[in-house]
Formats: C-alpha cells, sequence, structure tokens
C-alpha cells in the first residue's frame, strides 16, 4: 500500500490522531483504535492505516449534545453519529449538573461505552426519566424515577419523584448504578440501585430527602456516603452504607409521620445528625442543607448550609465517617456580619461564642444507637490577628 497510507510506530499514529503517544496507547486498550501488530503480536511494533484511523475517528462516540427533544452522539471528528428523541423537550441542565446528567458507562461488561442520560423536561407533568443509550444510539432501557416505598398510611406517594443525583461505580460485581431520588410533593428520599438492565432495589429508605451520593474505598471495604435532610428531626445528615450490605432505612426516632409502611430490615453502618447552628436558627430554618461531599485521600468533607448563598460549615470526617473537626467557609462569616446588621444576631463575629466550644454531632450506629460526639473547630480564623 502506499507509504502515506501506512503509519509506523505510535509516534507517528499519535502525531496523525494530534495526541500524544501516550494517549494513543490507551485508546487501544480503552476505545478500541484500530493498530495491528506483525504476525498477531501482543507487544512490540504497531502498525495503523490511515483509513482505519479515519473511521475510528468518525464513528467511536466521543461526546452527547442536547437540542430539544433530542440527544446527539458526536464522534470524535465532531462528526453527528445519530440522534435520539426523547419525545418532548428536554430542560437545560446547568453546568454542574453534567457531570452526573450525562455520563459514558459500559454497563453490561461488554466493551461498548453507552450513555447514561439522567433527563427532566421543561413540560413538569412529564416525570423524571433516566435513558441508556448503546454507543451505536439504540436504547436498552429506559428507568422512569419511582419508587415502591409506602408512607406510614400504606399510601403510594404522588408522582413526583425526581433525581437527586446519579453515581456510577466499579468493583468485582460489575458496574453499579447509583440514585438519589426526593419526592418533591412530599418528605420522601431514598437511594436505588439498578442493575445493569435498569431495574431498581431500594438501598436506603430515608426519611427525607438524599441530595448527594459518594462512593469511598478504605481498608479494604467498599462504602456509600450519603447526605441530605432528616424530616423526623428537622436536621441534615450523613450516612455511611456498605456498598454490598442490605438494603436498609434511616435509624429510629423523632416524628412517627415521616416513617414508611415498607421499609428494609437493614441498618446503615452509621447515621449523622448535624447540629442547628446560630445562622440557621437566626433565618428561621428549619435545617441547613446538607448537598455536597468532597473526597480525598483521607479525608471527607460534608457541606452543610449554614447562611445563604454558599455561608456553609465544613465538616471533616475519615472516609468511615469518624468526624475530623469543623470549619466555616468564608462566605459565613459575610452572612453572620449581615444577620448582625440586620438586628436578627447580637454580637459581633469576632466574639461569636458558637466558636468557642465543639459542635455536637448526633450519632447512631447499630451497636450504641443514639449518641452524642463533639466535633472540634480546626483552628480560630476568626479571631482578629
Amino acid at each position: 500500500m502506499p507509504d502515506d497510507d501506512l503509519f509506523n510506530g505510535w509516534k507517528e499514529i499519535a502525531k496523525y490522531l494530534k495526541v500524544t503517544p501516550k494517549t494513543a496507547q490507551r485508546w487501544e486498550g480503552s476505545d478500541q483504535l484500530p493498530v495491528m501488530r506483525p504476525q498477531g503480536r501482543a507487544k512490540g511494533p504497531v502498525l495503523a492505516r490511515r483509513s482505519s484511523l479515519d473511521a475510528w475517528l468518525q464513528g467511536s462516540l466521543h461526546r452527547v449534545a442536547f437540542e430539544g427533544n433530542f440527544l446527539i452522539g458526536i464522534g470524535r471528528s465532531g462528526r453527528i453519529l445519530w440522534r435520539y428523541d426523547c419525545a418532548t423537550r428536554l430542560h437545560p441542565f446547568k453546568s454542574e449538573e453534567l457531570e452526573w446528567r450525562i455520563q459514558l458507562a459500559d454497563l453490561f461488561g461488554n466493551g461498548d461505552h453507552g450513555v447514561l442520560l439522567t433527563a427532566s423536561f421543561v413540560d413538569l407533568a412529564q416525570p423524571d426519566r433516566m435513558y441508556y443509550l448503546s454507543s451505536e444510539g439504540k436504547l436498552e432501557w429506559a428507568f422512569e424515577a419511582e419508587s415502591e416505598l409506602l408512607d406510614r398510611n400504606k399510601v403510594a406517594f404522588e408522582k413526583a419523584w425526581a433525581f437527586k443525583h446519579v453515581l456510577l461505580t466499579l468493583g468485582s460485581g460489575g458496574p453499579k448504578t447509583w440514585v438519589a431520588l426526593a419526592n418533591h410533593a412530599g418528605w420522601a428520599g431514598c437511594v436505588l440501585r439498578l442493575d445493569s438492565h435498569g431495574i431498581p432495589t431500594v438501598k436506603l429508605a430515608n426519611a427525607g430527602y438524599v441530595e448527594r451520593l459518594c462512593y469511598s474505598e478504605s481498608k479494604g471495604s467498599n462504602y456509600l456516603v450519603v447526605c441530605g435532610e432528616n424530616n423526623a428531626f428537622d436536621q441534615a445528615f450523613v450516612a455511611l452504607l456498605g456498598a454490598d450490605d442490605p438494603p436498609c432505612v434511616s435509624p429510629p426516632g423523632g416524628r412517627p409521620r415521616y416513617q414508611y409502611a415498607n421499609p428494609p430490615t437493614g441498618s446503615p453502618r452509621k447515621y449523622i445528625l448535624f447540629p442547628r447552628t446560630e445562622l440557621i436558627a437566626a433565618r428561621q430554618k428549619p435545617y441547613g442543607h446538607a448537598s455536597k461531599i468532597r473526597l480525598y485521600s483521607d479525608d471527607l468533607i460534608v457541606e452543610v448550609e449554614t447562611g445563604g448563598e454558599g455561608g456553609c460549615f465544613l465538616y471533616h470526617f475519615t472516609p468511615e465517617l469518624r468526624p475530623k473537626y469543623v470549619f466555616p467557609s468564608g462566605s459565613h462569616e459575610f452572612w453572620h456580619r449581615e444577620l448582625e446588621h440586620a438586628g436578627q444576631i447580637e454580637h459581633a463575629w469576632s466574639a461569636c461564642p458558637e466558636l468557642d466550644y465543639p459542635l455536637v454531632l448526633d450519632i447512631w450506629d447499630p451497636s450504641l444507637g443514639w449518641h452524642h460526639e463533639e466535633i472540634r473547630w480546626r483552628d480560630n480564623p476568626w479571631e482578629e490577628k
């Protein structure tokens, strides 16, 4: 064949693809980059045809986009590969939602990285729905946001379930899809585990909304960390679930109206209620929302709202949810001063008595039940130097 139709070695292949040789090598394993080796060797020199690379660039699903009712699959070169009609206009997603609303995933473990779309619609009468499409745009399954949980009077909740967060994890049992749901016409919230075919199982039935999911690995164990609100106690919460543990329900106590008639029988590994702090009380709110979790190598941080627009306390835990310390965000100080000026707080930020003593967490675990545990402040950033 002509010399200009054949690339010899990773350097020439990568130059044509406009990537580094290391990236091209990674694509061979992850995206079936079409390269050849003499006599079928698994290692050694590689060759590639220009025509094969062009076809791969055109046909390999690279990203997705939206247009009205349509989800659009786009190849690496920008060519539109397919359009899928969702039948009704998709709600425009906020930028921070896109990371979990649209995910490329190989749910069947067959090497085909399809698209997992978690959709909401402009027409609020249309229920939220999750779609899984192959890399060629074929619908594999769809799941409408719903739960079989019943309220304490054995009545089904209104058809107003909405997706709050979706998390994909990989493990020895294959890919897992975890879904946080909230009922916008009531108080119910739950975590579902979907199998590869979109069949749901309740993982956690919670007495309030579940806002965020996080996957944690520590000392050979796999955990699901979830946060949100508990209406039975009117407090924000964070909970630790064993990824392979049986389905569970939020711990007993509080107002009985926030109980389920058909909850799972298992228990979380740990369940923590956050205190109703000074700014929350001054703003006459029942609790601050716990809606963000950040995981680092040895630190898990839960953001619990105190003021508005970013004012929060950053609660630091180990990956197993052992309390470490708490720290106020910069916006918390701003909102404290705003409430001072409004006469809703009677002392200055630099003399805030709440910061003189540790905060108290309400903690539940299966062996001890409910008990109190202090969490210290990291340092004194509020002191004037």
